[in-house]
């Protein structure tokens, strides 16, 4: 293979003198020809251009995504970028004015372990933040982009707002503690004057004139523009830095020149040992705790995350967060010990209590190069809160998870101006508050939960070993991010656990809020990929959780074994074999007959699978179309609220794919157990070969062991959103539990739904002539009120071979383990049935005198009767009645001539449960009821029966009659719509042997 020139489109092929075994051995060999042939097409050269294309803009992709879209802005290192604005915002102002007094009221070492627990959350969480940084590339957004990234929208706009609410809480607190130390160190610079005695006039007035004074100038500088913002950080640092460092070396001159008056007594161990134990006391009206403490130290080390914040602007985010965000937290946690230890030690408890700017003291050379250092880390940490918040809510805006936030998305490649206009009117709202102490609970809390978050989430997906979750940060761990989360959330209850659980509600709330718009933008995405106007970000929705529901099926999965899908409580698992579109896949309507699965499911709760077929060969083009089924189809399901999944398969008819489908659906032991069907709108247009393959599935359905049901209506079945009326009449012919029992559980499903629950139901029983019907009455009677089924029992006197379809079966055509009574071919009749449920239930007319059927049967006899229910039909008794039956002409012969009804004459014996009213009539029509009936052309008088009966009734359910062997396709399917021709609504059911119902306890 050799290239002429370097245009990927201009190739020519040669081949070497090589042996062929199917040629000479030279380059004139019959396959060498061929494919000499074959590469010299013009379809060879149409697909290696394609081909040119193709890797054209794969290099241009790769390129794309190695180059910087942020040619000419400043882009930050990770001295500049992280470790600066994170030291920054840690050293404010709590070390120097809150830190003191914690020592003063919890003693050296219970402020040391409030020190380091606070550390050790804050560096747990750094942990879980650098192995999600380093998981994938980290574009602007900061903390928000990142988690969003690795957990979905959702999990990523909780956090972002979370911590947007602590930036703009932060700057708050940060600007009164500026206030706090500039009014300390000139107290003549005030708005309102002070008394005689010194004390401030309108104190909270002073702090909220001047706070806004200052937050008016912090919000001046970062609306210039980040490389200002940079340009301040360096400075602010360099100058709290300065403090610090004369605050440790003030504690060695003081040791050696103490300052008694001011309680500066010098390192001493008289001192250090008095200060080591707590002595909490009342302070200005407030008793302090630890856990009171706790909540006031805890805004120090609430902002490992700032680097984060800023990630947009570093130069390589997933290198520079990690190592600048651990270093920063290790830093800032030794000058908070020591500066536990060397204050602890060198001042008395009384100073560090009473005197909020001691440090001031302390320091060497000059008390106003603290006063400087304070100032500057409080305007230092105010500026980078105000920095990252309107970048976290732009973020947000822009990925349209807030509708509201919308107008305020920035343009691409500017600043965030307007946001940064409001979080500075929000922060001026919490100014108003005035007192430092009021605001730093509620930082707390915003963080703590935040950290509690990421640190969970973050244990999901490493712990459940997420393959999309791959962090390059090698030093972490599942078990620290578990860790972080549970320190987190103790401390947030062990502070105050009313507003923990505010705050946890809170989260909830805006998630649930999150993940509805995610899943609207999802639905917009489905549709939009049906004209393929979709992007790749839509394509791939990041979800936290999705891990963890994989994990949870597989393992259900492997544990679910064959008779956990066996139990008694049957439920429906329907494969719906729909029709699809042929040329583009949309869902084609079958009278509604798709409304009965989410209708089913209301109380059945069971799975669905709506499947069709293209039919062709599997190319491109019909996988295309495929894929375009599934998706109508899917976009059909949510709009029709139905639980269930799309599959459309390809096959060469539509016969073939059905089987398929009823055969392999399904995962393990997990298949469908119901197959529901259409049955053919217009049989005279059908061809014979759609007629056999009609037939076909049918029996396929059998064989492979599942319940079928075939549909029809002459009307539409309801849509979800309408009420039906009247009746929903169940018909057993010649049969007692047909389908054990399935055909009364699927109305009772049914009458669950909405649509349904207004309708009655009623049992038609047809039965012979020599059943002893008042036994039969109270047998039927007695089964339903212990199955809790409300319905009317009608009973219906006839001749076998009135109703052919279901009598001239051959037994050897039953499906496996079928419970059908059929007399003709030596089946115990329902008589038998009733007569060997009164040996072991009481007596039916004492039953039936007392009124005992309002009540249900004692648990003993219920089992004794289900026991002989579920007995062997096959094999009836040499005494059954279904070895006396009489002939037609004897049965005839026996009724007088006068006795005969007239055809107004109601021929159905009708009983309703626990209704004396209508004991009476029961006796009615015993005889020559179905003598009235007009024969349809197959010589049923069934179809007459059904038109009588049911023909205005809501829904109708039967048994679906079996083929006989001498009938032909054609044939069956016109017999079966003669049969139901004058039904509104009919499910046909054909029981497998393999059904699992338990009416009864």
């Amino acid at each position: 293979l050799k290239r002429r020139d370097r245009s990927w489109s201009s190739w020519s092929l040669t081949f070497p003198s090589i042996p062929s075994p199917l040629g000479k051995n030279d380059e004139t060999g019959p396959a060498m020809n061929e494919m000499r042939d074959r590469c010299s097409s013009a379809e060879y050269n149409d697909d290696m251009h394609k081909f040119a294309e193709r890797r054209k803009t794969s290099q241009a992709l790769l390129r794309d995504a190695q180059k910087d879209d942020r040619e000419g802005q400043l882009l930050l290192g990770t001295f500049m970028g992280v470790f600066v604005p994170t030291t920054q915002n840690i050293l404010g102002i709590i070390l120097f004015i809150r830190l003191p007094f914690i020592t003063a009221q919890a003693g050296i070492f219970e402020a040391s372990t409030i020190v380091l627990m606070a550390c050790i959350s804050s560096c747990l969480t750094s942990l879980s933040m650098s192995a999600i940084a380093t998981n994938g590339r980290v574009s602007a957004g900061g903390c928000y982009q990142i988690i969003k990234k690795s957990l979905g929208n959702e999990f990523g706009g909780v956090v972002g707002i979370l911590l947007f609410l602590s930036n703009n809480f932060g700057v708050a607190m940060y600007v009164l503690g500026f206030v706090e130390a500039l009014q300390f160190a000139f107290p003549e610079a005030t708005f309102f004057g002070r008394d005689e005695d010194g004390e401030y006039k309108d104190k909270l007035n002073d702090y909220r004139v001047v706070g806004t004074f200052t937050l008016v100038f912090l919000a001046s500088v970062v609306y210039v523009g980040i490389s200002y913002i940079s340009k301040f950080a360096v400075l602010f640092l360099s100058g709290v830095l300065m403090a610090i460092f004369s605050i440790f070396l003030g504690v060695f001159v003081k040791t050696g020149f103490p300052d008694k008056d001011k309680g500066v007594v010098g390192l001493t161990w008289d001192n250090f040992s008095t200060n080591w134990s707590s002595d909490y006391t009342d302070y200005e009206g407030e008793t302090y705790s630890y856990a009171m403490l706790l909540a006031l130290f805890f805004p120090a080390v609430t902002d490992p995350l700032a680097g984060s914040n800023l990630s947009g602007d570093l130069q390589d985010a997933a290198k520079s967060i990690p190592p600048g965000t651990l270093a920063a937290v290790a830093f800032t946690t030794a000058i908070f010990l020591s500066q536990v230890v060397l204050t602890g030690g060198c001042v008395l408890r009384e100073e560090l209590l009473n005197n909020a700017l001691i440090v001031t003291d302390v320091g060497w050379p000059v008390p106003h190069l603290i006063f400087a250092g304070i100032m500057l880390s409080t305007l230092g940490a105010g500026l980078q809160s105000l920095a990252g918040a309107p970048r976290l809510l732009a973020a947000i805006a822009h990925d349209d998870l807030i509708p509201a936030l919308r107008p305020l998305v920035p343009e691409p490649g500017q600043e965030p101006r307007r946001i940064v206009i409001l979080c500075g009117f929000l922060s001026l709202s919490v100014l108003m508050l005035g007192e430092l102490n009021n605001v730093a609970p509620f930082i707390t809390m915003w963080f703590l939960t935040c950290y509690s978050i990421i640190n969970g989430a973050c244990f999901i997906l490493a712990f459940d070993s997420a393959p999309g979750f791959r962090p390059a940060w090698k030093y972490f761990h599942w078990s620290t991010s578990l860790a972080g989360s549970v320190i987190c959330l103790g401390m947030m209850f062990f502070i105050y656990w009313e507003f923990a659980l505010a705050a946890l509600f809170f989260s909830f709330f805006l998630y649930k809020f999150m993940e509805r718009q995610a899943l609207l933008k999802l639905n917009e995405a489905e549709q939009a990929m049906e004209s393929g106007d979709v992007s790749e970000e839509q394509k791939q929705r990041a979800d936290w959780a999705s891990t963890m529901r994989f994990t949870k099926v597989r393992k259900a999965l492997l544990d679910l074994k064959e008779h956990d899908v066996e139990f008694k409580y049957w439920r429906p698992f329907i494969l719906f074999l729909c029709k699809i579109h042929e040329v583009d896949g949309t869902y084609v309507p079958q009278k509604g007959m798709i409304n009965l699965i989410s209708q089913l499911m209301k109380r059945g709760k069971g799975m669905s699978f709506v499947a069709g077929v293209v039919k062709g060969t599997f190319s491109h083009q019909t996988a295309s179309l495929a894929k375009a089924a599934n998706r109508h189809l899917r976009l059909t399901l949510q709009q029709k609220g139905i639980d269930g999944f799309p599959e459309v398969v390809v096959a060469s008819t539509i016969a073939e794919g059905q089987r398929f489908l009823i055969q392999g659906k399904g995962f393990g032991v997990l298949r469908p157990n119901t197959v529901m069907m259409g049955f053919p709108g217009n049989l005279e247009s059908m061809s014979s070969t759609g007629k056999r393959d009609y037939v076909s599935v049918v029996r396929d359905t059998a064989i492979s062991g599942k319940t079928l049901m075939v549909c029809k209506g002459t009307v539409d079945f309801p849509n979800n959103d309408e009420v039906l009326t009247g009746f929903v009449d169940v018909w057993w012919v010649f049969d007692i539990l047909p389908a054990r029992g399935l055909l009364l559980l699927i109305p009772y499903l049914l009458q669950q739904s909405k649509v349904w629950r207004s309708t009655r139901m009623r049992l038609f029983v047809v039965t012979g002539f020599e059943e002893n019907h008042d036994q039969l009455q109270a047998t039927l009677e007695a089964m339903l009120v212990a199955a809790g089924i409300k319905a009317g029992v009608h009973v219906l006197q006839m001749n076998a071979k009135d109703a052919p379809r279901y009598t001239h079966m051959s037994h050897q055509e039953m499906p496996s383990g079928s419970n059908n009574l059929n007399p003709l071919h030596g089946g115990t009749t329902m008589m038998d049935v009733a007569q060997k449920a009164a040996e072991h239930v009481e007596d039916m007319a004492v039953l039936e005198r007392d009124g005992s059927f309002s009540e249900s049967p004692s648990m003993n006899q219920l089992t004794e009767y289900l026991a002989y229910v579920s007995l062997d039909m096959t094999n009836p008794s040499p005494g059954s009645s279904s070895m006396k039956q009489a002939t037609e002409q004897e049965q005839e012969a026996a009724i007088p001539e006068n006795e005969q009804m007239s055809p107004s004459e109601n021929h159905i014996t009708h009983h309703e449960p626990v209704s004396k009213k209508n004991k009476e009539s029961s006796s009615m029509g015993r005889r020559g009821s179905s003598a009235f009936l007009a024969s349809d052309k197959y010589g049923s008088r069934l179809t007459a029966a059904f038109k009588k009966y049911s023909s205005e009734s809501a829904l109708a359910v039967i048994a679906l009659p079996k083929m006989n062997r001498n009938q032909n396709p054609e044939d069956y399917l016109d017999s079966l719509s003669v049969l139901i021709e004058d039904l509104h609504r009919v499910i046909m059911v054909q029981e497998s042997g393999n059904e699992r119902v338990q009416l009864y306890g």
